[in-house]
């Protein structure tokens, strides 16, 4: 049984009108959507962006369409998962816009740590989630897109379709990012 791709039950979706085409391609990508903006925003703005994003892609599914490569086949003009990513971008950085802040700034609540079993291991995991996102608030906003977007499931190929830039440059920036997390871990960790 092979499963329809993103783009074919995008482009079902917006020609068609096929709700369970839109359902399927939700019901993929609904957590690890949730999961990159709450990387991103504060918790009180998680669902309203998440609500604009999805929002966002009814709105813009008729204009999504294939591009003719030649006469015998259809390439798309943009992987469904790009162009995802790429509206949930735009909508954080409206946010933040909105609120006249830094899209770097690192606003997580260390108490929203699963309870572990021990006082000693729950003082050791927050300590831990400090230093972490201490490190990823200290890499440049360039590493910290890729990182984010790699956390988030993106391939590189991905990754350059969303941030508009070469294979290459995205390759660098992620090793650049993982280069400069682990030196910045080592440091504070010991």
């Amino acid at each position: 049984m092979n499963a329809v791709s993103d783009e074919q039950l995008m482009l079902d979706y917006g020609q068609r009108g096929d709700l369970t085409a839109f359902d399927q391609l939700y019901q993929r990508y609904r957590k690890a959507l949730f999961v990159f903006i709450h990387q991103k925003l504060p918790e009180a703005a998680c669902n309203e962006v998440f609500q604009e994003v999805w929002e966002a892609i009814i709105t813009q599914a008729e204009s999504y369409q294939l591009s003719v490569q030649d006469n015998a086949s259809e390439v798309p003009t943009r992987h469904f998962r790009g162009f995802l990513y790429t509206i949930a971008r735009r909508r954080i950085a409206d946010y933040w816009r909105a609120k006249d802040r830094k899209t770097d700034d690192a606003e997580q609540n260390v108490d929203e740590l699963a309870s572990p079993s021990s006082p000693e291991t729950e003082h050791q995991q927050g300590v831990d989630k400090q230093i972490i996102l201490r490190c990823v608030s200290l890499l440049p906003q360039k590493q910290q897109e890729v990182f984010s977007l790699k956390q988030s499931g993106l391939a590189l190929a991905e990754m350059s379709q969303v941030l508009d830039a070469s294979f290459d440059a995205i390759k660098s920036r992620l090793r650049v990012a993982y280069q400069q997390l682990r030196e910045c871990w080592e440091k504070h960790h010991g």
